[in-house]
């Protein structure tokens, strides 16, 4: 004989079945990814406040700031920026423009000189604010 509650079914012998503690497992792990996430998408935000009021600074301090408007990009400088956003590497960029990889890298390395980046994360986040890259997908 099985009894039904609002949340739970066990059987005569108060056994949750397996298949129905699975799913309240799952259901608990679907609610800590969720929570996660909104943390993730928190720190996010700040982060991109944060960025925010750097660029808004260094807009301020002079027309070659990193988040001022500069001359648009070539075809090749913009191919490579949205390869190296994407993720693909030195070599796989390379390979799909025809270019070699030193070339890339000092591609690369002008596009984060004139943004102001540090490394290739803050390279693609800039390239976003300044307008080089669409934001989102």
């Amino acid at each position: 004989m099985t009894t039904t509650t609002p949340t739970t079914t066990t059987t005569t012998g108060g056994q949750v079945p397996p298949a129905l503690r699975l799913y309240h497992e799952l259901l608990a792990d679907r609610e800590r990814l969720m929570k996660a996430h909104h943390r993730l998408l928190a720190e996010q935000n700040a982060l991109l406040a944060q960025i925010d009021l750097l660029c808004a600074r260094s807009t301020a301090a002079g027309p070659h700031s990193p988040c001022g408007s500069p001359p648009p990009l070539s075809t090749v400088q913009r191919q490579v920026l949205v390869l190296m956003a994407g993720g693909a590497k030195d070599g796989t960029i390379a390979r799909r423009l025809n270019l070699s990889e030193r070339s890339v890298r000092r591609q690369v390395e002008a596009l984060a000189q004139r943004s102001g980046a540090s490394n290739r994360f803050t390279l693609a986040l800039a390239a976003i604010r300044i307008g080089w890259l669409p934001a989102g997908p």
